[in-house]
Order: structure tokens, then sequence, then C-alpha cells
């Protein structure tokens, strides 16, 4: 049952994304918890989408993998789901963890195909509104309302109402509901899905092995950025400003490289990224050449 929701989940997307102009493609690899199930290209805009039932149950691991993939490619990270946190999620509500926007398939069809871009976060299980500090206060200054008379309209302190002027404080649905009946609901911020600001993710400094050894070392000399992806078909990915090459570590069961290599070249031929296949130390030394070519 489980998988038919996925399959059907994943089928809608990508119809939308298409349907809104991207191209997109559908990774397979590996067959069980990988972190991109979707990628997506429209000009320069680039998606990575990980796609699932209930969100809450995706691993650290993908979590991170998918933020460093999205950062390598510099693409947007998405979580397209369901559930969160096994309740069905509201059609207008972004939801997130650890810093990864996760929402249903109604909000990105209304996001990408009809501009519709929603306003409500959930934190921690309780729905909030960003204000927008310079619309509101512009606005206010032009119902000519004083800090304290507008504070007496919403019901709330003097202060407060300076807050949100610097943009220091969300508001609950039912808090901007009364502010949205006095000002409009310009006077929010909408959340721009393409938009999210990812934090650089540090890696371990410790080689799992030769071949990530030299890699590092290689990184390091170069003055390059090296990305470890444990998830998705491509292992590393080698980034020098935006010139990128994604590598895939060779194994030895021949008809497993080649599905790990033709899924791999999905993201590569989406993400405009050289690919290199190494299957021993040596081979690493082909990096050095294409970086040089720079």
């Amino acid at each position: 049952m489980t998988n038919k929701i996925l399959d059907k989940l994943i089928d809608d997307i990508m119809g939308n994304l298409k349907k809104a102009g991207f191209v997109v493609e559908y990774i397979n690899y590996p067959e069980n918890k990988r972190s991109i199930d979707i990628v997506g290209l429209h000009g320069q805009k680039r998606l990575m989408i990980k796609v699932t039932v209930d969100a809450s149950y995706l691993s650290d691991l993908e979590v991170k993998d998918l933020k460093k993939a999205s950062v390598a490619y510099s693409a947007t990270p998405l979580v397209v789901s369901e559930k969160y946190r096994k309740k069905r999620m509201e059609s207008d509500v972004v939801y997130r963890r650890k810093d990864l926007y996760i929402i249903c398939t109604e909000l990105l069809e209304r996001y990408f195909l009809e501009n519709d871009k929603p306003l409500v976060y959930d934190v921690q299980g309780n729905y909030v509104v960003k204000i927008n500090p310079q619309k509101f206060r512009e606005r206010r200054l032009e119902l000519g309302y004083s800090l304290g008379e507008l504070a007496d309209k919403i019901g709330v302190s003097r202060k407060t109402i300076y807050e949100y002027e610097r943009g220091n404080i969300s508001v609950t649905v039912d808090k901007a509901i009364k502010i949205a009946n006095i000002m409009g609901e310009d006077v929010f911020e909408e959340i721009d899905l393409l938009k999210q600001e990812i934090v650089q993710i540090i890696e371990e400094e410790i080689p799992r092995n030769k071949i990530e050894e030299i890699l590092m070392e290689i990184s390091k000399r170069k003055g390059t950025i090296l990305y470890k992806l444990f998830r998705t078909p491509i292992d590393y990915v080698l980034r020098s400003g935006k010139y990128k090459i994604s590598i895939i570590n060779a194994r030895r069961d021949y008809e497993k490289l080649k599905i790990k290599i033709k899924e791999a070249e999905r993201i590569t031929r989406l993400t405009r990224s050289k690919e290199l296949i190494i299957r021993n130390p040596e081979d690493i030394r082909l990096i050095e050449r294409h970086l040089l070519e720079e």
C-alpha cells in the first residue's frame, strides 16, 4: 500500500513540474532510503526533491545528504510528503525539519502552476506567520496609526508592534487574521520555496578509504570543496566555483554498476556537471587534469 501511495506522489509531482516547464528525472538508486527521488531543471532553477509518505521518518543521513547535494549543485532542496508526524499535512502550511522545507503535493502544485506562495509555517506543531517589517511599518503609517494605537487595536503591547517592525517576531494564525482584518494580508512575508537558506555543512576530516583520502588531499591542494554523498548514485561532488565534478566510485558488481551510472547520469545531465568514474586511486589523477582544464 505504501509503495502505491509513494508511486502516485512521485507521478503527481513530476507531472506538475513538467506542466510548470521543468525538465525532470526520476532517480531510482539506491533502491531504499535514497536521499533524492526527483531532479528538476527550468532555466537556472534546479530542484532536488525527496518524496516520502511520512516525512517524520526520514533519517538524519537522508536529510543531510539532500542538503549537501543541493548545496553542491546549487539546487533547491524540497521534501514532499503526504504526512508529517503521522498526521495528514495541511495544504497551505510549510513544515520544517532541520532547515528543510516539507510540503504536500497540493501546495507544490499551487506554488509552481499558480504562483500561489504560502504564508504559514509549522513551528514545533504551532502555525505561525512571518511579518514583513517594511510593509507593516509602511501600512501603519499609511493608516495613520501610532505604535500605541495599533497595539490597542490588535490587542498587543506597544513593544510588540515595535518588534513586528524590526522583523523579530512571528505571529500565530489567530493573531495574523486580526492583523489582516486591520492592515491587509500583504503585510505578511510570503514563503518562497525556491529561496531557502541552506547552511554549509562541514564534512568529517577523517577519510573512510584510500580513494577518499586522495580526494580530500586534492581538494585541499586545489582549493575546492568536496562533498561526500551516501544515499545517491553519486559518491562525491568536487566543486570549484560553478565548475562541478560528479564522482562515481565503481563497484565490482558490473550489473549494479551499470544501474548506478545510468541513474547518476540523470543527475549530472540536469546539474550540468562533469561525470567521472573511478575504480582505483590511480584514476583520481584524472580529476587533477580536469581541474587544470577548468
